[in-house]
C-alpha cells in the first residue's frame, strides 16, 4: 500500500515509525497467555471449573477480554465452554497420543517440504543456530531449554514456508502435548535428547542438500521415534 505524505499530518517518517512499532500486549492476550501457561503447566487442573467473573477480577479486566481468551483456549482444546454449565479445563485424554503424533507428523512434513525451496543461506544459518541451541541444552541436561529450542526448531519450517495456519495448528498441538506429557508422563523415563538431536541434525542435512525425499523421511522418523517411546511407556504401564 502507498501512503501520500501530504495527507499525513505528522509526516511520513513518523507514520512509518508508528506502523513498525511493536504493539503492546492486549488485555485479551495477557489473559490468554497466563491462563494457557496455567493449564499447560498444571496449575489449573483437568476438570477444574473456571468462573468468568472471578477471572475478570483476578486480571483486573472486564469480562470481554476473558471471554475472548477463553474462546481462543477452546479452539486449542484446552478448555470446554458449555451452554448453561460454564467453562472447565479440558480433561487429559491419554488416547489422544496417537492422534497428536499423527497430526504433528503430517503438519511438520508438509511444512518442511514447502519450506525447502525457500531455504537460503540466511535461513540455513538460522536453522543451524536452532540446532546448536538444542544440542547445547541437551549437553547441559536442561530439559526446559531443550523444550523451548525444540519447539522453535519444529516451528521454523512453518514460518519459512509462509504457512500461518499450520503454525497455529502446531502451536495448539504442542500445548496439548505438553499438558498431556506433564500430567501423564511426569515421572516416566524421558526420551534420549542426544538421539533427538541426531535426528534434528539429519533434518538439517536434508535441508542443506535440498533433498526432499530425505527431508520427508527424516521428519517422519523423528516423529515416529518420539511416538514409539511414549507408546512403549503406555504398554509398560498397562502390564
Amino acid at each position: 500500500m502507498i501512503y501520500d505524505k501530504r495527507f499525513l499530518p505528522f509526516g511520513l517518517s513518523s507514520f512509518e515509525s508508528l506502523m513498525s512499532a511493536s504493539p503492546a500486549p492486549t488485555k485479551q492476550r495477557q489473559v490468554y497467555e497466563t491462563l494457557r501457561a496455567d493449564i499447560v503447566g498444571g496449575a489449573l487442573e483437568p476438570g477444574q471449573v473456571l468462573v468468568i467473573d472471578a477471572l475478570a477480577r483476578r486480571f483486573g479486566v472486564s469480562i470481554i477480554p476473558v471471554r475472548e481468551a477463553l474462546r481462543q483456549l477452546q479452539a486449542e482444546r484446552l478448555v470446554e465452554i458449555r451452554p448453561h454449565t460454564g467453562v472447565r479445563v479440558t480433561p487429559v485424554e491419554i488416547g489422544a497420543l496417537e492422534e497428536i503424533f499423527a497430526l504433528l507428523g503430517a503438519l511438520e512434513t508438509t511444512s518442511a517440504l514447502a519450506a525447502l525451496p525457500k531455504l537460503g543461506e540466511a535461513e540455513l544459518r538460522e536453522l543451524d543456530g536452532l540446532l546448536k541451541e538444542s544440542q547445547a541444552s541437551a549437553t547441559r541436561g536442561d530439559s526446559a531449554a531443550f523444550e523451548a529450542a525444540n519447539r522453535e526448531f519444529h516451528l521454523f519450517p512453518c514460518r519459512l514456508a509462509g504457512y500461518p495456519r499450520a503454525q497455529d495448528m502446531l502451536q495448539a498441538l504442542f500445548g496439548e502435548w505438553e499438558r498431556l506429557h506433564r500430567l501423564a508422563f511426569r515421572d516416566a523415563v524421558p526420551p534420549d535428547l542426544h538421539q533427538a538431536n541426531r535426528e534434528h541434525e539429519a533434518i538439517v542435512q536434508a535441508f542443506r542438500r535440498g533433498d526432499a525425499a530425505a527431508l520427508a523421511g527424516a521428519v517422519r522418523r523423528h516423529n515416529a521415534t518420539a511416538a514409539d517411546h511414549y507408546r512403549g511407556l503406555l504398554r509398560g504401564g498397562s502390564d
